[in-house]
């Protein structure tokens, strides 16, 4: 891994460093196999009940946390308290809001949360009201937001019920060895280990795996000058995956809070340099709803540096200050100068850029978010709208601090459409103000997962998600 997980709190984490751990020692009611089929995981079934927005989950008896403790309902309804309670502040919160009251409990607008729509009923045994029936509902069950929490355990160690000697699972796998940016080290129950190296420097990643130190090296690992080569050698390994890159403005701080403005930085960048100078690996994208979902559009080129230039000179932007963050990993910075350049050209105006180690750079854009940021996203679960609901009002992931009430509405109702028709008219709609109309975000290109895999392991791929089992590599006998 090219960078330190931001955290191991699943309540909290939001990114796919984080992401690829938690799932690997911890699980929900429910998970997503590679073929991105739903299937029980922790839950033993589940139904929505007939002729009510209601859904009932029943767990497998017999599940224990790595302390023998045997997991019970209200361990859940514990995490979803928890990631909805204001003092919280998740930035998930917003993924339980199709639950009765849920949203009102989390703005603090209701105090009690016994008035939110779950309940464990008995030990076994969960009820959760809807505020209407989403047949995706059961899909945020295998995100690691939702998973199940030890309450008792995070009040007795408070911050530090995540350190390695204080964390308590119930994944195949458990953290027996931990060193800060250097590596991890997982053991299931059959004693089979996996060691995770934390190395942000893709030459000598490069180094170590062609060394024999590595067995799976990601796209972060490989240095852009040496994938030709690798290609030619048959090497490279390519999984198109549910990813999408962009730019995205602060459209609360000058100059980006006018929208024709950010329409000019759009406008100044022509997007297909990426495919060249990223050898291949990514699609120029104007979609934010990536390919392979319901609401992708197809590309056009809108670069038009001319127009740009127009829009800039009206607005005279002279002396004005503008700072570009993007997380200091992989290819970003070769991305991040090459925008700066474009800017510079095409609009003559010097943007400041800084790159940041993923976790202050995190923290950075929740406590002192720049004019612009770059930022992605994987999908939590296979659906348009987890795409679309991240710039809603009351996302806790939305950075640019716009809001959209017709927007929102748009999203709301696509949640709820079952004809795909319809749906799609919804997605098209919205697309159209977020991109196009507000122009609040800039999506830049869609990101296939490459990486190096050696000959000492069976079959392996990542999933469109992104997803890496451990439970799924072995080495060849």
């Amino acid at each position: 891994m090219s960078s330190e997980p931001g955290t191991l709190d699943w309540n909290l984490a939001t990114d796919s460093s984080s992401f690829l751990i938690i799932n690997n020692i911890m699980g929900g009611l429910t998970r997503l196999n590679n073929k991105l089929e739903l299937e029980n995981n922790l839950a033993d079934s589940w139904y929505f009940v007939e002729g009510k927005n209601q859904i009932i989950f029943k767990i497998k008896r017999g599940i224990l946390w790595s302390d023998n403790v045997e997991l019970k309902a209200y361990h859940f309804t514990d995490s979803w308290e928890r990631l909805l309670n204001p003092k919280t502040a998740a930035d998930y919160a917003y993924f339980l809001f199709d639950i009765k009251n849920a949203k009102k409990y989390n703005s603090g607008e209701i105090k009690n949360f016994t008035q939110v729509g779950v309940k464990a009923i008995d030990d076994y045994t969960i009820k959760i009201d809807l505020k209407t029936k989403k047949s995706y509902f059961p899909s945020l069950m295998s995100f690691m937001s939702t998973f199940p929490i030890r309450k008792d355990l995070i009040d007795l160690h408070a911050e530090s019920w995540v350190k390695i000697e204080n964390l308590v699972t119930l994944g195949p796998y458990k953290m027996i060895e931990k060193k800060n940016n250097s590596y991890m080290i997982f053991k299931d129950k059959l004693e089979k280990k996996i060691k995770i190296i934390i190395n942000e420097n893709s030459t000598s990643s490069l180094a170590m795996f062609e060394n024999g130190q590595l067995d799976i090296l990601d796209g972060g690992g490989i240095p852009l000058l040496e994938i030709p080569y690798l290609k030619s050698k048959g090497m490279i390994n390519t999984n198109y995956q549910f990813r999408n890159n962009y730019i995205g403005f602060n459209v609360d701080k000058k100059p980006f809070d006018d929208p024709e403005i950010r329409k000019a930085f759009m406008l100044a960048i022509n997007k297909e340099v990426f495919e060249s100078i990223l050898q291949n690996t990514v699609n120029a994208t104007n979609s934010w709803i990536p390919k392979g979902m319901i609401g992708n559009k197809k590309y056009v080129n809108l670069y038009d540096p001319k127009k740009a230039k127009e829009i800039i000179d009206r607005k005279n932007l002279k002396n004005t200050k503008i700072k570009f963050l993007f997380p200091e990993s992989a290819n970003n910075r070769l991305i991040a100068e090459v925008l700066q350049s474009m800017w510079k050209e095409n609009l003559n105006i010097n943007v400041d850029i800084q790159g940041l180690e993923w976790k202050v750079y995190l923290s950075t854009l929740d406590s002192d978010r720049p004019n612009m940021f770059r930022a992605g996203w994987a999908a939590d679960y296979p659906d348009p709208h987890n795409f679309m609901n991240l710039f809603t009002c009351k996302s806790g992931n939305n950075e640019t601090g716009w809001c959209h009430k017709v927007y929102d509405e748009l999203i709301r109702k696509s949640s709820s459409e079952i004809n795909e028709k319809e749906r799609i008219k919804y997605y098209d709609n919205a697309q159209e103000i977020l991109i196009h109309k507000e122009n609040v975000i800039i999506p830049l290109y869609e990101s296939n997962q490459i990486y190096l895999k050696s000959n000492r392991l069976e079959k392996f791929e990542y999933s469109k998600m992104g997803i890496i089992n451990f439970s799924d590599l072995n080495l060849k006998n």
